[in-house]
């Protein structure tokens, strides 16, 4: 039997609703450009902040694709926030506000709604840091990729399990004796 699947937009709203001064703010969700760099440098940060080696001249040419010239860099929280970005402004609202807002929307489209609202809710600042969940799924992802190394499913060590090992006076063979 084939599944049926009711209409999407009965049940799932694609946009980040945002209350200021007792007002809500609906930023609509960016187009697929801006959606996947930021996703994209998102990414790569968590992975250059977890220790793994990031591809730098595939992120540049990500973003030079995208954010073409300086004043394109700077329409990234327009271009994220679409029609609020002039609302905001139209309403007077602070720039430190403002900023928290586009904040909160870029890691809306780049992490989900779930660490868009505990930035939100963390204030002015940085976001706390992600717990040991995430940053083990963060590194998970990260190793996803396979090398082209060896594929005979043998296990490597790292140089410092190497040196550890020599400075134990333990062996092994590759039977694992």
């Amino acid at each position: 039997m084939m599944a049926q699947f009711r209409n999407l937009d009965e049940f799932f709203d694609p946009s980040l609703r945002l209350p200021v001064g007792g007002k809500t703010y609906v930023i609509p969700p960016p187009d697929a450009a801006v959606g996947l760099l930021v996703q994209r440098l998102m990414h790569a940060g968590v992975a250059a902040q977890a220790g793994h080696e990031v591809d730098q001249e595939g992120l540049t040419q990500l973003a030079e694709s995208v954010l073409t010239n300086d004043s394109d860099e700077k329409e990234l929280y327009p271009r994220l926030l679409g029609p609020v970005w002039a609302e905001l402004f139209a309403d007077g609202v602070d720039w430190p506000v403002i900023q928290h807002v586009g904040e909160t929307a870029l890691l809306w489209v780049a992490a989900g709604v779930d660490a868009a609202a505990r930035y939100w809710e963390a204030g002015a600042g940085e976001a706390e840091a992600p717990n040991r969940k995430a940053r083990r799924a963060a590194a998970a992802q990260a190793r996803s990729t396979r090398s082209r190394g060896s594929r005979s499913g043998s296990t490597r060590t790292t140089p410092k399990e190497s040196a550890d090992r020599e400075s134990s006076g333990s062996t092994s063979s590759p039977g694992g004796t």
